[in-house]
């Protein structure tokens, strides 16, 4: 997969005809795609075998939800929605893994993304409890997207499923997006749910 984008990107520096820049894009968002599969199911293999390693390093949570922010705002925009960012005081000196914590959030907030036609997306934080060692915080990603129907909200984690999983779904995914984010949600000493 390596060679085969590495090639695709030699190509698109070598002068090509529109009809050849169109069957390259093809490869590219293929090849993109394909590596975002994989990426995920060795993901989700290391959780599932105890293999995860989390980092004990600095969480700056409003700089964790600029960058999710910024890589999704335009896309946003781009379909006429509203991407905005609730957050409160929160504690400083916070620790964790700030990067399994942003890939659960991007996985959330790509979903409310690519599932809203209309509205808005809202990031928001809030404190839920906090002592003198710990805080809990809570995440939310609310959408004004098309909901999830009943039946499926109970599957709605578990590997491979999607709340839409027949072979004529309008929405891409392999349905290991919101397994992991769940996983590592629990590997962190969190739990993760959902409210349509």
């Amino acid at each position: 997969l390596n060679a085969i984008t590495g090639m695709a990107h030699i190509l698109r520096r070598s002068g090509l005809t529109p009809q050849q820049t169109d069957k390259l894009d093809k490869i590219e968002t293929a090849s993109s795609h394909l590596l975002e599969t994989i990426n995920s199911v060795l993901d989700l293999s290391k959780i599932e075998a105890g293999k995860l390693v989390l980092e004990e390093v600095p969480v700056h949570v409003e700089a964790l939800l600029g960058n999710i922010a910024s890589m999704l705002g335009q896309k946003a925009r781009d379909k006429g929605l509203r991407f905005q960012i609730e957050t409160i005081s929160l504690p400083h000196h916070l620790q964790g893994d700030p990067t399994r914590l942003q890939q659960a959030l991007l996985n959330y907030a790509s979903n409310a993304l690519k599932f809203t036609e209309a509205g808005q997306i809202t990031l928001r934080v809030t404190e839920e409890a906090q002592t003198d060692s710990t805080a809990t915080l809570r995440f939310e990603v609310e959408d004004s997207g098309i909901g999830i129907p009943p039946e499926a909200l109970s599957r709605l984690f578990n590997s491979f499923e999607q709340a839409d999983n027949s072979t004529t779904r309008k929405y891409d995914g392999t349905g290991l997006g919101l397994a992991i984010s769940k996983k590592i949600t629990e590997v962190i000493g969190g739990t993760a749910g959902v409210i349509s």
